[in-house]
């Protein structure tokens, strides 16, 4: 049984069903997905959840400055690097739904793991603290990174976003760096990073089902 079981909108208070109406009519495709009704213990987090992802994550919704393929690829990405099993699994059809192909959504789950392992081994040297560290090489394959149907930016912007999740300074800052070279604006991470919180959030919530 879940931690919060759903609360169906015919049981739920007139402030929680406000939000329901909301959701249904604009991100909800008419429905109150389960995940949203799982949150209605709490009326704030509930209206905050939805308020955060109509804006920053909802690919159907015009973005300021990313795409809605671009959102939906870091959703699903963030939600891997989090561990969110039900997450990922909804998020897998978001991107489909977004112009992905179903190759494309393994190719992000690819990019997001070897991202991940990068992350593993350069957050040690940082955290060993021992220069005897620095010259040792990775010497771990990454042809991952280069060898998708997926643009350059849109994986480095994977990358920081996981980078970011994972806690590498040294790979967030590289990152950061390769999406400036490519002509991504300081803005554009920004944005990119407010659609991974946003789903890092939703992702804690309901890992925890």
């Amino acid at each position: 049984m879940p931690v919060t079981p759903p609360i169906a909108p015919d049981k739920a208070s007139e402030a929680i069903q406000s939000i329901y109406e909301r959701i249904k009519e604009t991100i909800g495709n008419g429905q109150v997905p389960v995940g949203y009704q799982m949150m209605a213990h709490s009326e704030a987090y509930l209206s905050d959840s939805y308020n955060n992802y109509k804006k920053f994550v909802h690919h159907q919704n015009p973005g300021k400055l990313l795409d809605g393929k671009q959102r939906a690829a870091l959703a699903l990405a963030t939600s891997s690097a989090m561990n969110c099993v039900h997450c990922v699994r909804a998020h897998a059809k978001d991107v489909v739904a977004a112009g992905w192909t179903e190759v494309q959504a393994a190719e992000i789950l690819a990019v997001t793991a070897t991202c991940t392992m990068y992350n593993t081994y350069f957050k040690f040297k940082d955290l060993a603290g021992d220069p005897a560290f620095e010259h040792l090489s990775p010497g771990l394959r990454a042809f991952t990174f280069q060898k998708t149907s997926l643009e350059e930016t849109i994986v480095e912007l994977i990358n920081v976003v996981v980078s970011n999740i994972n806690n590498c300074k040294k790979c967030t800052a590289s990152h950061v760096a390769r999406l400036l070279e490519l002509g991504v604006t300081h803005e554009t991470i920004d944005e990119a990073i407010k659609v991974s919180a946003t789903m890092a959030s939703f992702n804690t919530y309901h890992r925890t089902q």
